[in-house]
């Protein structure tokens, strides 16, 4: 083709316009003239395809050509002849002249980017027709035609298509510019069309769903659409109606009711708070009680007797709620279904299991609950004190003072002794398969790993029982294992509703007391005395004491911090019984971070928590305390015949003076999971009778400080880790002695002299099992026994014993081989 007649008569600069060139004006006139010829000539041929097209070259030279059915859209269009008749070939040279293509999208594409084919290949010059197959989910959108390219798909406007836009079985109008389809029908006004429509759906289900939540009949669920889930949910109506007339409530639900031992027959009645409950049934009913005191050696019926069955034996009492339609009552079963039970009443076959307690030789075992926690007053020894015997297979073995007839989860103090050097044991649930105890097995090990033949490994254990009390034994070599029962969690079938976390988002469950309806913490631990405060995460700031109050349960919802710059107890608990603190709570102080010893931490009388008088508590979760001048946990003055009763469990503590003090007979705690860093003093112990179990103490000052005292001393530390300090155990004036069972104590964080034992004028210290790693000392008057241990001889030198002092070492091992050369 020559040059086009835009070339050729162009327009030039006004000052120098062109002037034609005739050739080219003579060439062009020649191709629209041969063109026209052609075409009133009738010369022009078709095709169906590109094939048939060039299978016949019997044409003289400029015959054009139409290919119009090539299954390749690129293929159709208009073709010269190249070359006199019988020779040459067919050159395509320009479109098909059609105004409208049609377009139709593919199932190889995607909503948003479009595959579509045509009959002919697209162009620039014509408009496209394009059907679409599915809406647009997303923006922008592509097409591609024929495999070409991507083109962005610009509305009228020239912009992106609108989340929507497209709608399957849509038609749009358009055509290709650039790299751009830029549509003449413009699909943005029904996708704000579709959107407002959808709008008007969503407003009246909304309104509708309203009518429901507001206004279904009593026992009619709110629907699905409504956003019920059409079985369980039910309107405002329906709970007020449950509220005013004690209806029907969901199975399972529990408030209050705990149980307790009465302090004037401890042995036979019980104290039951007043609660609420849902009969266990599928049709349950709510049952509402006052406080009331039950005698289980008097029958029911006569005055307080509260004994359905005929007669009073050891074993596990249920405690049971019953209803007749309008009233409650309580009282004891041995059989989980205490209807059959000849002091049964007559007409109350509504009930429910509220707890359960165990009766030993003559008297209930006294318990302390919290909530579904069971917390024994006097922890029971299994097998009476005698070694249980274990061997490589597994056995069950029934646990005294567990509830039976139901599964409870038990926490369990364990010890383990094996004649084989590393053996371990294995404590599970009878529930799972029984695996194979081993480091490397899938039972793994958690009642430790013996460091030395004979010696002894220690652990807590939380297991699941079944329904006889049972928990399996297994270990990797024979061995004896010893078990004392501390508590056990009964979640007493009620264990929905008991996720207090959820008390943020509304105004608490049942009593629960909400820190942030309150002005300040001290407001809201005050309103909460005999119920449970949940306090919102966050931090506080205080400058005098927070006062504790009896009966109360505090707990977090998330982190909480509460600091101070003045030398008080940032929490007092003075004098309180019956409490409990559990959850996220970091105490912080103004002390200066510790640097390593001495330090320049001091007592200024700073306190995280302080406990003095105290009776009855539990302290549990992440507790963390630092830079506290002074002690971070501090007991002293235990309430009743030197009983404080407390357990405490995930103490942390860093950067303080003291990381736990027990001083002035602040005694028979149990601390446990506790883990004490960058302190002068992790634990100073100036009491008696206090147990520490699996701690963690690394690089402080002094690890544990023994120190005299009324009453001091004749503890025990079971599991507990001492490294990297300078003194892993410093003991002065000690005469009821201390026992410490498989610890480690390593030095070794500066070199010589660190890790040591230093025993001054202290009697009875007894090391057994465990490791040591750092020089022991003695003076003239103490008295110490090592035992059965692992001795790091290259961070250990000789003992250094002064004259009349007695260091007594047995069967210990030296890390160099053999037994340690300073046993005697």
């Amino acid at each position: 083709m020559p040059e086009s007649a835009l070339t050729i008569w162009a327009d030039g600069p006004s000052s120098s316009p062109y002037e034609p060139d005739k050739a080219l004006i003579r060439a062009w006139g020649y191709w629209v003239e041969t063109t026209i010829t052609s075409l009133s000539s009738g010369s022009t041929i078709s095709f169906l395809s590109l094939a048939a097209l060039n299978a016949d070259l019997n044409h003289p030279a400029f015959t054009l050509a139409w290919v119009n059915g090539d299954p390749v859209a690129e293929n159709n269009g208009i073709y010269r002849k190249i070359g006199a008749s019988g020779t040459g070939s067919w050159v395509r040279f320009a479109d098909l002249p059609y105004s409208f293509i049609a377009a139709t999208a593919t199932a190889e594409g995607e909503p948003n980017a479009i595959e579509a084919v045509s009959g002919i290949p697209v162009s620039t010059s014509a408009m496209i027709v394009l059907d679409i197959l599915e809406a647009n989910d997303a923006s922008p959108v592509t097409v591609s035609f024929n495999g070409g390219d991507p083109l962005t798909i610009k509305s009228n406007t020239g912009n992106d298509i609108a989340t929507g836009g497209l709608l399957a079985g849509m038609r749009v109008l358009g055509t290709i510019i650039g790299a751009t389809f830029r549509l003449i029908t413009d699909q943005v006004d029904t996708a704000i069309v579709a959107e407002a429509e959808a709008a008007m759906t969503a407003a009246i289900g909304a309104r509708n769903g309203a009518k429901e939540w507001a206004n279904n009949d009593f026992g009619v669920p709110v629907s699905i659409p409504a956003g019920g889930d059409g079985s369980t949910t039910y309107s405002a109506k329906h709970w007020a109606e449950v509220a005013l007339e004690g209806g029907t409530i969901l199975r399972g639900y529990l408030y209050g009711g705990e149980i307790s031992n009465n302090v004037t027959d401890v042995v036979n009645d019980l104290d039951i708070a007043a609660g609420v409950a849902a009969s266990d049934d599928t049709t349950p009913v709510l049952m509402v009680w006052t406080s009331v005191t039950r005698q289980l050696d008097v029958a029911y019926g006569t005055g307080s007797g509260g004994r359905f069955d005929s007669a009073i034996a050891d074993g596990t009492w249920h405690i049971f709620a019953c209803s007749n339609g309008s009233n409650a009552i309580i009282g004891f079963s041995q059989s989980l279904n205490p209807t059959a039970a000849p002091n049964y009443p007559a007409g109350y076959t509504k009930y429910r299991r509220i707890g359960s307690r165990v009766r030993m030789a003559g008297a209930l075992r006294r318990v302390i609950q919290r909530g579904d926690k069971h917390i024994l007053y006097d922890p029971v020894v299994q097998n009476s004190g005698s070694a249980i015997a274990v061997t490589t297979s597994g056995a069950l073995f029934t646990l005294s003072g567990v509830p039976t007839g139901i599964e409870v989860d038990v926490r369990l103090e364990a010890s383990f002794t094996s004649a084989t050097l590393t053996s371990g044991a294995l404590v599970t649930s009878p529930l799972m398969n029984d695996p194979t105890p081993g480091a490397s097995q899938p039972g793994g090990i958690n009642v430790g790993h013996i460091q030395v033949a004979s010696g002894f490994a220690a652990g807590e254990l939380n297991k699941r029982t079944n329904t006889s009390g049972q928990v399996r034994h297994r270990a990797g070599s024979s061995g004896s294992l010893y078990l004392t029962l501390h508590e056990w969690t009964d979640d007493r079938g009620a264990a929905i509703f008991k996720v207090a976390s959820s008390a943020s988002s509304g105004r608490g469950i049942g009593s629960a007391v909400l820190s942030a309806d309150y002005p300040t913490l001290q407001d809201a631990i005050t309103a909460a005395s005999g119920r449970r405060l949940i306090v919102e995460a966050g931090s506080y700031v205080v400058t005098s004491s927070l006062t504790g109050v009896d009966n109360v349960e505090i707990e977090s919802n998330g982190p909480v911090t509460i600091s101070t710059t003045a030398d008080i107890a940032i929490l007092d608990m003075t004098g309180k019984s019956n409490w409990m603190l559990r959850g996220m709570f970091r105490f912080v102080g103004d002390a200066t971070p510790y640097t390593g010893y001495p330090g320049s931490l001091a007592d200024t009388g700073q306190k995280g928590i302080k406990l003095s008088g105290c009776d009855r508590y539990t302290i549990d979760g992440a507790i963390e305390f630092e830079n506290i001048n002074g002690s971070g946990l501090y007991a002293e003055l235990s309430a009743g015949s030197w009983q404080h009763k407390g357990l405490i469990r995930g103490i942390r503590a860093k950067s303080c003076y003291h990381g736990i003090r027990y001083t002035n007979v602040a005694e028979y705690d149990h601390v446990t999971d506790f883990s004490i860093d960058n302190c002068a003093f992790a634990v100073r112990v100036e009491s008696g009778n206090i147990m520490f179990a699996n701690g963690k103490m690394n690089f402080n000052s002094v690890c544990v400080s023994l120190a005299a005292g009324s009453n001091q001393a004749h503890g025990e530390f079971n599991n507990c880790q001492m490294n990297h300090s300078n003194y892993a155990l410093s003991a002065s004036d000690i005469t009821l002695g201390e026992v410490f069972n498989g610890c480690i104590a390593l030095g070794n964080q500066a070199g010589a002299g660190h890790g040591a034992i230093q025993i001054i004028n202290s009697v009875g210290i007894q090391w057994n099992g465990g490791q040591i790693g750092g020089d022991i000392t003695l003076d003239a008057t103490s008295k110490m026994a090592l035992m059965n241990a692992y001795i790091r001889t290259d961070l250990t030198a000789a003992p250094a014993v002064t004259s009349g002092g007695v260091f007594t070492a047995k069967n210990n091992i030296a890390s160099s081989g053999g037994l340690w050369a300073y046993n005697n």
